[in-house]
This record gives structure tokens, C-alpha cells and sequence, in this order.
């Protein structure tokens, strides 16, 4: 066998295999000093005699192993630094950055929170329900007859003849109610309803509503009306004052209309209030005996009302168009978030 220095060699690929390299190059020097000084020997091992094949054999092992070992030690730290760049973090992740602006909840939030907490003191079953909802619950099971105005394309977001966008959350509430055996129901339903309107200062398409149900047998107006003058109280001061005044909706029976008095001129009549001294705040009453019917429920009473965030936002925060509540204005949502 062809006598040479395995050490000179060896110090020789140790000295070659630098930082510069890539691992394509690595493995390009491996194969090289594998063909010189490896592959010779092999060669020889096959025309070597049979005693001297062991020795040598084992030679050529020992040494083709002692490069695979500088080589792939020399790949594992090329690797092991790729990984690290790729994980590499720039910047200390605990370290305050100033140029993060802290953020707030937005008006319409703030009040829908206010009015969820007061109904969750009393027990109610918070619900934020689906947008997309059946014309059953939104229409039928509320009492409101096919020739309803709402049920027009003009008036509602419809997807087909059975399926459309809400436009109250009474919908969710008449699902929550569908086929429910408790005797005693209390559920809140909150979130974006949908109307066909054109846009203004004072209309939106879409906007903002909570809508209660308290289902009990026994239940009668002064609860009611003790129910509803605690929120508004709750949302606006204990100095609110509140009237209820008859209306119609198709889905309760009696109905009201219920006004807080004018929180600018305190009843004496102003521009806010169109000189009525009121302002008139959400649509409440006792579910008529058809929804009830319709829910296929034992209990005979239950009180209902819906709520328009959006006006108690304007009323409470003062805004002029409602267009500002969803125009992600920071002038105006920086003022909000100390109250946050």
C-alpha cells in the first residue's frame, strides 16, 4: 500500500474548511479528498494479498471516518447557523416600544358593555347571535304578517326567500325562546342589525342593538317599566327621567315607546329633542300571545325590548352624525380611551 501522512492530510482539510465556505462547498471538499486519498485505496485493497487486506481495510476505514468527521462537524455548524438566522429576533421583545400607540374601546362598545353588565347582575343569558338568521325567527315567529312593509326587498337585506341579514335582534331572542322549557328565560341578545336605509346624519344600514326577553308566568307592566327605568338610569344617572308612551309593534301587545327626558335642555324643548323636551330612546311591551304561541313555550308573559346603541351613543356622548360612530376617526376615538 502507498505509504502517506493521514495526519498532514487531515490538518490540511482542517485548515481548508473555513468560515467562507457553504455547505455545498463543504461537501464539494469531502468528495474531492475522498476520490485523492480514499478511492486509491480501495483500489489497492483489491489487488492486495490476502493478508495484508485486514490491515489495510482497517486503515482506510479509520481514515475515510476521520474525514466524514471534520466534514460533517464542519456541516452541522453551517446548519446550526442558518436555523439561527432564521430565528433571529432583531429587538428585545420586553422592551417597551414607544412607537406603539395604545388603543381603546370605541363608544358603541363602551355602551354595549355598560348594558350587558347590568344584565348580567340580574342573570340574563348573554347571546350575540347569528347576522344571517331565518325569516321565521325575524318574521313569523314574531307575529309579523307577510304583508309587513319590513318583509319588502325595499326595506330588508334578503339572500333568498327564507334567509336574510337581521333587522333586529328580537330575532335572536324569538330563536333563544323556540321550543324553550324553562320556566323562567331571561336572555340578551346584542349586535350589528341591517335596514335598507340611505345613509344620513341620523340613518345608518347598519347599526347597533341590544334586544331583551324576560319569559316568566306572572309577569306584568310594572315590572316592565321598573326593568327598563333601572337600565336607562343605570346607562344615563339616577336623575333620568322616563316616560312610556302607547305604541304599536306587531310582536307585543300592549307597546310603548319610551323617551328619557332631553339630557340638554331638561325638558324645556331645544334642536336635540325637536322642542319636545323628550327624546325617544327604544321600543318595549309585553310579547303578544301569538309569539308566545309560536315559541311553543308553557310560559303565558314575557317582557321584551330593543334598544338602539347607536342613539343612546349619540344621546349620552353628545354626536351629531352617526356616521362619526363608525368613521375611525382618531380625533374622535382618542377621546375615548381614559373611559375605557
Amino acid at each position: 500500500m502507498k505509504q502517506f501522512d493521514t495526519e498532514k492530510i487531515l490538518n490540511e482539510l482542517r485548515h481548508k474548511i473555513t468560515s467562507d465556505l457553504n455547505e455545498t462547498q463543504i461537501i464539494e471538499l469531502r468528495n474531492s479528498y475522498i476520490n485523492k486519498y480514499v478511492n486509491p485505496i480501495y483500489q489497492e485493497l483489491k489487488i492486495a494479498p490476502n493478508a495484508e487486506k485486514r490491515e489495510i481495510g482497517n486503515f482506510v476505514n479509520i481514515f475515510k471516518t476521520q474525514i466524514y468527521e471534520l466534514i460533517n462537524t464542519a456541516l452541522t455548524k453551517i446548519r446550526q447557523e442558518q436555523e439561527n438566522k432564521l430565528h433571529k429576533v432583531d429587538y428585545d421583545v420586553s422592551i417597551d416600544n414607544v412607537n406603539l400607540i395604545k388603543g381603546g374601546l370605541t363608544p358603541i362598545s363602551l355602551v354595549t358593555n355598560d348594558i350587558l353588565t347590568f344584565f348580567q347582575k340580574l342573570d340574563f343569558q348573554i347571546i350575540e347571535g347569528d347576522e344571517v338568521t331565518l325569516t321565521k325567527f325575524n318574521f313569523d315567529n314574531l307575529n309579523i304578517d307577510i304583508h309587513h312593509p319590513s318583509r319588502s326587498y325595499q326595506d330588508s337585506f334578503f339572500i333568498n326567500a327564507t334567509t336574510m341579514l337581521r333587522t333586529h335582534c328580537t330575532a335572536n331572542t324569538a330563536e333563544a325562546l323556540y321550543n324553550n322549557q324553562n320556566s323562567d328565560i331571561r336572555v340578551i341578545t346584542f349586535g350589528n342589525v341591517y335596514r335598507n336605509d340611505e345613509d344620513d346624519a341620523t340613518h345608518s344600514h347598519q347599526f347597533n342593538q341590544v334586544d331583551i326577553i324576560w319569559a316568566r308566568n306572572n309577569l306584568n307592566l310594572k315590572n316592565l317599566k321598573w326593568l327598563i327605568s333601572s337600565l336607562l338610569k343605570h346607562l344615563l344617572g339616577e336623575k333620568t327621567q322616563t316616560r312610556f308612551r302607547l305604541s304599536h309593534f306587531p310582536f307585543t301587545e300592549p307597546s310603548f315607546e319610551v323617551d328619557v327626558m332631553c339630557i340638554n335642555c331638561h325638558g324645556k324643548g331645544c334642536s336635540m329633542c325637536k322642542n319636545t323636551g323628550w327624546i325617544e330612546i327604544l321600543g318595549a311591551g309585553m310579547f303578544h300571545e301569538n309569539v308566545m304561541k309560536a315559541a311553543n313555550v308553557n310560559i303565558k308573559t314575557a317582557l321584551a325590548a330593543g334598544i338602539g346603541i347607536d342613539r343612546l351613543v349619540i344621546l349620552k356622548y353628545g354626536f351629531n352624525d352617526i356616521r362619526d360612530l363608525y368613521s375611525n376617526d382618531f380625533r374622535i376615538l382618542n377621546q375615548f380611551k381614559k373611559v375605557s
